[in-house]
Formats: structure tokens, sequence, C-alpha cells
């Protein structure tokens, strides 16, 4: 009986109901840090996205169209409008206007650092994101760090696909996975 149990516990909070949990912690406490939507390096002569963004990359016409459709779905499940942090690159910042979730920022410290300097930048954004989650409280606004692939493996210890938001909080003094959001 217990593993009856067990299993459909699993069951429920897979799917849907996983994500529809996922959400609500990212709206009621928790911080969330995404991975830009899908993109390739600029092409020559391609006009930026955003004026002053750095263009090391450019959303693809279809990362636009998930970007869009990301934050009409967040929208409609109650996030927003949220604080956006952005790296300066064109992808992160791209994603961060298409998302249209609310007032965006951008941060250098979410651009990419050199490979040598990626380990200590990661430090120092972790020991950021565990202040700001161990401050958020209920009814807060919600925080949410657009950045790249390898920033987010240094700073979490965890991958993120394209557009996948990583919904962190504090665990005595330590960050702690709180659950995941994909574009589908």
């Amino acid at each position: 009986m217990l593993r009856i149990a067990a299993l459909l516990l699993t069951v429920l909070m897979s799917g849907p109901l996983r994500a529809e949990h996922d959400v609500l912690a990212l709206r009621d406490r928790g911080i969330g840090v995404m991975r830009h939507g899908g993109a390739i390096a600029t092409p020559a002569g391609t006009p930026l996205p955003v004026p002053g963004c750095e263009p090391g990359a450019v959303l693809t016409d279809a990362g636009r169209a998930e970007m869009r459709r990301w934050g009409a779905m967040l929208r409609e499940r109650g996030i927003g409008p949220i604080v956006i942090h952005t790296s300066r690159q064109c992808s992160a910042w791209e994603t961060a206007l298409l998302l249209a979730l609310g007032p965006v920022s951008s941060d250098a410290e979410l651009d990419p650092p050199p490979a040598a300097e990626m380990a200590k930048r990661g430090e120092r954004l972790r020991q950021r994101l565990v202040g700001l989650a161990e401050a958020r409280v209920a009814g807060s606004p919600t925080i949410l760090f657009i950045t790249h692939r390898a920033l987010i493996a240094a700073m979490t210890g965890l991958e993120a696909a394209h557009g996948e938001v990583l919904i962190l909080g504090a665990d005595h003094g330590a960050l702690a996975l709180i659950g995941r959001l994909s574009v589908e």
C-alpha cells in the first residue's frame, strides 16, 4: 500500500501538476535564473535587436516566438510584474524584453566572463542569490536573472536548457533548487 501511495505521489508531482507547483514557487518564494532563448552567433551585418546590447548572439526566429509564448503563459499563471536583471548580451536582453513580464535592467555580472574568471563570478552570483532568497518574503516582487549556460552552471552546478528557469531558494546559507520550468 505504501508503494502505491509513493507511486501516486510521484505521478501527481510530474507533468502539469508539478509545473503548476513550480510556477507558484517562483511567484511566491523563489528566485528565478533563466537561460536565454534559442540563439545563434550574430551574423555579420545583422542589426542589433536591442540598441546597445553586446552582439555575441541573437535569438533565432523560433527562439523569439518561444519567448513570446513563454511570457504569455507565465502571465496567464499569475507571474508578473517581476523584476528582471539580464546579461547585456543581445540574446539575453532580447529574451527579457520578449517575455514582457516587467521592468528590465542590464547587469554586467550576468555577462559571460572569460573562462579564467568563471568560477569566481559564479561564486559571487551564488552568494548574491542566496542573500536574495533568504530575504524574499511572501508578497515581495519576483526576481528573474537571465544569463547564459556556462554562468548558470558556475553559480548553481546545474545545466539549463534554452529558455529554462531554475527556481532557487536558500537552505541554511546554501542555494537550493526548488523547481524548474521549461518552455513546452
